[in-house]
């Protein structure tokens, strides 16, 4: 290997820490898995211990070679890049189209080309193999790693090598197959005790307009892909609203689910002065770095991406998540909304912009997740999320009894109306009963029907037909109430026969669209 001893990274104690449990594990295990969150640092620990396995030395029974090895071509630079990094970690990088060098002891190269260059066949066809294996992100294409490291330890084991350590690396490590590898998982310090060191960023919650969630079809841990379209179908145009409403300025991330729904937002978001770019699966890997770098440079404000940007992506500047798109595996939801994680100096905090019905779902980003190789007790499966709650004023989404951004305190049938209850001084889901469903009232089914009028741009009129026809499906004749209260305000109905009648809902009753500026509601009469 050489007498010139590698500079090893400085570390902060929490990964001073993990690197010694992941070492102490790997004496005793051999193949483990390494869990830390998004942000952490994971790069800078995978340096500090494969230029410590270096600088050991190698044994009779080993070849002298380490490697990391990531699930993408399009991250292998990225890890080349974080590897030269002061102190640098001189490497080979096995990529085409790259100058190979395979000769130095650290090695990086994506799963896919280390299949088709060494694994052809199934047969390791290489006499060069490796003492120490990384494998960034394994909870994904975990199969194509096991394949490779099965032809990979037979191989050393003809050559009369001794089997190799195996570090997983992932901050969401379920995958059903990881116990085939790896044997234990250790884990890093919590989410929530790196944000509270401020080595993350803080995270707030706003619930936007939602897409038809009634139609969305599970299909074991995720959705059915033909569901989610249908549900998140037509929202354009409310993503941009409450994008500039909750998240103006901030340099976004967009997750959809389908490329015409991504696509329609960015022509939206451009009419509406806003920056966008569009990645998917097809765009190269030049592309989208440069894409990347324009969003954490200030040159573009949006990225809406369809199943890019949900792992190996380190954008810090990122202010916003937005979830256009509905989520159940709870590993994937939290990498989504990890990219918005890390710290820079320039952001304080990180907005996530739910329109799926997520963030109620899965909880919040620093909840506790109890991370196992046990596939049957997995987190998508046990985990349960302490209820939250959309504030009726300002849309934050919460825990608890007073808003924590804008102090409001939902009145009971507020909170009723998303399902909860305050017990104990804790938010509480409604236990469904076999009692027949209790009617609305007519103050009820105008503020419903009022909200759908406004939302989908219709005037006053076409709100009371709607709320004719809910009332008639309860069984009863709708009679239009002289005031009503929403959010602890209380407005007047606009008289029969009146010229507002004519104008748009929205023109009238702001609340409708959450714009709560006195021009908007003319018919407010008690704040």
């Amino acid at each position: 290997m050489g007498a010139r001893m590698i500079k090893l990274p400085h570390l902060y104690d929490y990964q001073e820490k993990l690197r010694s449990d992941t070492r102490n594990a790997l004496t005793v295990k051999r193949a483990v898995i390494a869990c830390m969150s998004q942000g952490a640092g994971k790069t800078r620990v995978t340096k500090n211990i494969l230029g410590s396995v270096v600088n050991r030395g190698r044994r009779n029974d080993q070849s002298g070679h380490v490697l990391f090895v990531v699930h993408r071509r399009g991250l292998v630079q990225n890890a080349s890049n974080s590897f030269s990094e002061n102190p640098s970690l001189e490497h080979g990088v096995l990529m085409s189209g790259c100058e190979t060098t395979g000769g130095l002891p650290v090695q990086v190269g994506s799963i896919d080309t280390m299949l088709s260059w060494y694994c052809e066949g199934g047969k390791y066809d290489s006499t060069q193999t490796y003492d120490f294996i990384v494998f960034d992100e394994c909870h994904a294409h975990h199969s194509k790693f096991q394949t490779f490291l099965t032809a990979h330890n037979a191989k050393r084991k003809e050559l009369g090598l001794s089997e190799p350590y195996v570090l997983g690396l992932s901050a969401t490590p379920q995958a059903q197959g990881l116990s085939d590898i790896y044997k234990t998982i250790v884990m890093g310090p919590t989410t929530a005790w790196m944000i509270e060191n401020g080595y993350l960023k803080r995270f707030r919650y706003f619930q936007g307009k939602e897409g038809q969630l009634e139609k969305l079809v599970r299909r074991g841990d995720e959705f059915t892909k033909d569901s989610v379209g249908e549900a998140m179908e037509g929202l354009a145009g409310d993503l941009v609203i409450d994008l500039k409403r909750f998240a103006e300025g901030r340099a976004t991330v967009g997750f959809f689910h389908r490329l015409s729904q991504a696509q329609e937002a960015v022509e939206i978001l451009r009419a509406a002065g806003i920056r966008p770019e569009y990645v998917d699966g097809r765009t190269s890997d030049d592309e989208r770095n440069q894409i990347f770098r324009e969003l954490n440079d200030g040159t573009i404000d949006y990225i809406a991406n369809v199943g890019v940007i949900e792992r190996g992506t380190d954008i810090p500047r990122i202010g916003c998540i937005q979830l256009c798109t509905a989520i159940g595996s709870l590993p994937r939801y939290l990498q989504m909304i990890g990219r918005g994680s890390r710290k820079h100096p320039g952001v304080e905090d990180c907005v996530i912009l739910d329109h799926g019905g997520n963030v109620k779902r899965l909880g919040f980003f620093d909840d506790p997740v109890n991370w196992t190789l046990d596939w049957s007790s997995r987190p998508s499966k046990e985990h349960k999320t302490r209820p939250s709650i959309s504030c009726p004023k300002c849309s934050v989404v919460y825990r608890g009894g007073r808003c924590n951004a804008c102090g409001y305190e939902p009145m009971k049938p507020e909170r009723k109306s998303q399902g909860l209850v305050f017990l104990g001084g804790e938010l509480q889901e409604v236990k469904k009963s076999s009692k027949p469903k209790k009617k609305k009232t007519m103050e009820a089914i105008l503020v419903s029907s009022l909200y759908r009028a406004g939302r989908s741009n219709k005037t006053f009129p076409q709100a009371i037909a709607i709320a004719q026809t809910e009332a008639a499906a309860q069984g009863d004749r709708f009679v239009v109430p002289k005031t009503f209260t929403v959010a602890g305000r209380t407005y007047r109905t606009i008289p029969f026969g009146h010229p507002d009648s004519s104008r748009r809902v929205r023109a009238t009753y702001g609340f409708t669209v959450r714009n709560n500026s006195p021009d908007a509601n003319p018919y407010l009469v008690q704040a």
